[in-house]
């Protein structure tokens, strides 16, 4: 970790030796586990039971640190700072970590601030609530950048990191040209049977599609439209998905990327 730590765009690493001010986060826990929900259901007659569902609803994150300053008052400016830092809902809490920053969802929960009267710092303990549990990276990998296909079909088989349990693809579809009065476009997973479908759309050359199985949603030039099917969830280690269309002819774009989760 290389003790950058950030929320809501605004550093909460500002101390400079040459100043001798400034806030400084020296604890933060985020490794621990999201909570997990695991509903439990006995199966009749058959002395055991099954899980048919785990969630991960939420997650804590927790920091501590210090602020310091040159005088009693400019402490009390900075305390005021510090807390105006805090106060939104649901921003983005980028922690350094490796070689890269982890991101997460977050809300201020609760904040301790003692100051003392005799000297120049203030000590402050911080908890987060993450609404989204899941850590992910600020940049996105690639799964495939598949340029000026023409085939009815396309098959990649990606390995996927990180170690959340599932991880969300976002798939970028542009169609360069396209003959056939044949309109849908699909992507499935072949690991697990998932599958999302495009169909009678009136789908037509320049149209760029893009589902993002993370948000849940899917648009044709920007605007949302329907679909059928499922979003497709990809378990790390070996993958394959599928895009197939019912045009005659065709030249289309296939990106697929997604951020990288972590328990």
């Amino acid at each position: 970790m290389d003790g950058s730590i950030s929320f809501n765009s605004n550093s909460l690493q500002t101390y400079t030796p040459s100043s001798g001010a400034g806030i400084i986060v020296n604890e933060i826990n985020h490794s621990n586990m999201p909570v997990k929900e695991a509903a439990l259901f006995s199966i009749a007659n058959a002395d055991k039971s099954a899980i048919p569902n785990v969630n991960y609803p939420s997650k804590v994150v927790t920091i501590a640190g210090v602020l310091t300053h040159t005088s009693q008052a400019n402490l009390d400016a900075l305390i005021d700072t510090f807390k105006g830092y805090l106060t939104g809902k649901d921003k983005n809490l980028d922690i350094g970590y490796g070689a890269s920053t982890r991101r997460y969802i977050a809300t201020v929960n609760s904040i301790t601030i003692t100051r003392g009267n005799t000297n120049l710092i203030a000590t402050f303990s911080i908890e987060f609530i993450c609404t989204y549990p899941f850590g992910k990276d600020t940049s996105l990998t690639s799964i495939t950048n598949t340029l000026n296909h023409t085939s009815a079909t396309l098959t990649v088989t990606p390995t996927i990191a990180g170690s959340a349990p599932t991880q969300m693809p976002i798939f970028t579809i542009t169609i360069d040209a396209k003959t056939g009065t044949g309109d849908y476009v699909s992507i499935a997973n072949n690991n697990n049977n998932q599958q999302i479908m495009l169909l009678n759309l009136g789908l037509t050359a320049g149209d760029v599609i893009v589902i993002d199985c993370d948000e849940r949603t899917v648009t044709v030039n920007g605007n949302d439209v329907d679909y059928f099917g499922t979003f497709l969830e990809l378990e790390p280690g070996a993958n394959s998905l599928t895009y197939s269309d019912g045009f005659d002819t065709r030249t289309v774009d296939i990106v697929a990327q997604y951020y990288k989760r972590y328990m």
